[in-house]
């Protein structure tokens, strides 16, 4: 095959220096999404907003033939699907995810919520035991 006529090679993602752990990056971007839903939700809609007119170009049209079928996409998929990121919404009139939203009234029913507090912020059981919010 010509060069000229060989495909682009697919994108390749860097999230930071190799040696990064992808488990904290990963709690990181969920702690940001619990911190800031609102603008996690926005910036959602305005990314899947942009792909989905990029995908009507022609150029775009090429990269979702050629992504449909990638592990990259399959691999990102699995993520999405088993991550917080699973909880932002794409209808426009969605400020906070009700996702999120469900898991607070959850949390606030149970009768655990010290210690659930406590393992998400990572501390001890007795900060949440003194009344802290």
């Amino acid at each position: 095959m010509p060069s000229s006529a060989r495909p682009a090679r697919l994108p390749t993602l860097a999230l930071g220096a190799r040696d990064d752990d992808p488990f904290r990056l990963l709690q990181q971007g969920h702690l940001l999404l619990l911190k800031y839903p609102a603008a996690a939700q926005a910036a959602f809609r305005a990314l899947v907003a942009e792909g989905r007119r990029f995908a009507r170009t022609p150029e775009g049209r090429r990269w979702k033939e050629r992504l449909a079928s990638s592990t990259l996409v399959r691999r990102g998929h699995m993520l999405w699907e088993g991550s917080a990121l699973d909880v932002l919404e794409e209808r426009t009139d969605t400020v906070l995810p009700s996702a999120l939203l469900d898991a607070i009234v959850g949390a606030i029913g149970s009768a655990e919520l010290p210690e659930l507090l406590a393992r998400l912020f990572g501390e001890g059981t007795a900060d949440a035991d003194r009344g802290r919010p």
